[in-house]
């Protein structure tokens, strides 16, 4: 890897390297040490950039994290003339979402890593408590995600939320993450698609 990186690319290259590897091994059989050498740099290179693997752990949930965000982002056709009212926001709502799922259906290997990362955190909590902070933060900044989504359809739509975002974004990420993993589990696409339905309309009743 190239001295001329800057500290933050460093970091983007080291935590693809550990999803990589935490895809094809497990979050539990990965060290610092595999993603040194998965990155081709010196294992002071990663203790530079991420204090210890529970560190390089909270990144890398993150990273997973923004990839949903950014399929959102990344397509702005769905904002475009969003219209008005509860109507527009139930569209808005569904079309963010479908954007999110086609992301999900083409990583599944990266979805179940997000899971497996939840999992190792509670586990290793049992004995080291400072690791559940990996789960927490994993959910703290995908509540957050999906909050700033959900209120830039309030804003393109100009309605109004009756119910806090912060328990609305709640729901909605309780909601997604059981039809993901139903999803990895019975691989039924089709289903995926009216549950999608159900949430917007779910979650557009909480809004006027």
């Amino acid at each position: 890897m190239s001295s001329r990186l800057s500290v933050e690319e460093r970091r983007a290259h080291l935590i693809e390297a550990a999803i990589g590897l935490a895809e094809k091994k497990g979050v539990a059989g990965v060290t610092t040490r595999d993603v040194a050498q998965a990155a081709g740099v010196s294992l002071g290179v990663v203790h530079y950039c991420f204090e210890n693997k529970d560190a390089l752990m909270t990144e890398l949930v993150k990273a997973l994290s923004m990839e949903l965000r950014d399929s959102v982002d990344a397509d702005d056709s769905i904002w475009a003339d969003a219209g008005t009212g509860k109507e527009a926001l139930q569209k808005l709502v569904r079309g963010a979402l479908e954007l999110m799922w086609r992301n999900i259906e083409a990583t599944p290997e990266r979805q179940l890593l997000t899971y497996e990362t939840t999992t190792y955190s509670l586990r290793e909590g049992e004995t080291t408590p400072a690791k559940i902070a990996i789960a927490r933060e994993q959910y703290a900044f995908n509540d957050s995600t999906v909050a700033d989504v959900m209120d830039h359809c309030r804003e393109a739509t100009e309605t109004t939320w009756n119910t806090p975002i912060t328990e609305l974004s709640r729901f909605i990420l309780n909601v997604i993450d059981g039809i993901v993993l139903r999803w990895l589990v019975d691989d039924d696409s089709e289903a995926v698609q009216s549950q999608l339905d159900l949430l917007a309309e779910m979650v557009t009743a909480h809004a006027r």
